[in-house]
């Protein structure tokens, strides 16, 4: 006999067997990964028990373990920077950290939206500063003429702030004295136009967010409260400037004419 003939053919039922052996094996192995996953979506963030997630930003968070070990990071970040603040420091810090939860990281509806601001907010918490202020007045000095009250060259006084959420309830309160729908639910930049040596009035604007109904869309808005000017408008992304939120709020709000 020859060795061929000596040699054992597999039968269908063995290729099945083998088939269904392989099957199991690859099986196996992506429970393990997906259970190392999980594991590690739970252990980098390490803010919150992400087996506690309730919202949808926390089960988005846990979701990415990109995202899980920005958490992470940002809670080491703040706790540095609140060590190294002051007493009115700390107080000013836990507040516009919880405007940030609520308002920045609360409206992301996507994981690219939590990178960056996560990344964005570490590197403001970085700066370890002593005392959490807003940022100095400067002097802007190139407002164009609008054609009736405002002279080319005239100066305003402009204080960038620090927490851009700060003043949401307060345009909140105003979107509904002037019967506008929606309401504004985060802000990403914000400014104020102080009037006069004593700041006796005050002009606040920001880009925000305004949700109407299901919608959301970006909006430059201002309001000085006590001269009860208020006013807002869209928009695009590519006019968005420091220099147009100044001029926005100057000529719309502004409470020295």
């Amino acid at each position: 006999m020859s060795p061929m003939d000596s040699a054992r053919v597999a039968t269908p039922l063995d290729n099945r067997k083998a088939a269904q052996k392989t099957f199991a094996l690859r099986a196996v192995r992506w429970l393990v990964a997906l259970s190392l996953v999980g594991w590690a979506h739970c252990s980098l963030a390490a803010s919150f028990d992400c087996g506690k997630a309730t919202s949808a930003t926390e089960k988005l968070i846990c979701s990415d373990a990109g995202t899980s070990a920005l958490d992470g990071k940002l809670q080491e970040a703040y706790k540095t920077a609140l060590a190294a603040t002051d007493a009115y420091g700390k107080k000013a810090l836990g507040k516009e950290q919880r405007n940030w939860i609520k308002y920045t990281r609360g409206i992301c509806q996507d994981t690219n939206c939590l990178r960056q601001i996560y990344s964005d907010r570490i590197a403001v918490l970085a700066r370890n500063e002593k005392n959490v202020v807003d940022g100095e007045v400067y002097s802007y000095c190139e407002l164009p003429s609008d054609g009736s009250h405002i002279g080319g060259g005239e100066c305003v006084n402009v204080m960038p702030i620090r927490d851009p959420n700060s003043r949401i309830d307060s345009f909140n309160r105003s979107l509904i004295e002037h019967k506008q729908s929606g309401r504004i639910i985060g802000c990403g930049q914000l400014i104020n136009e102080p009037v006069g040596n004593a700041n006796s009035n005050e002009s606040y604007g920001g880009y925000c967010i305004l949700q109407d109904g299901k919608q959301r869309r970006d909006v430059a808005i201002c309001n000085a409260e006590m001269t009860a000017k208020f006013h807002m408008q869209s928009v695009l992304l590519q006019e968005k400037s420091d220099k147009h939120l100044i001029v926005f709020t100057y000529i719309q709000c502004y409470g020295g004419y």
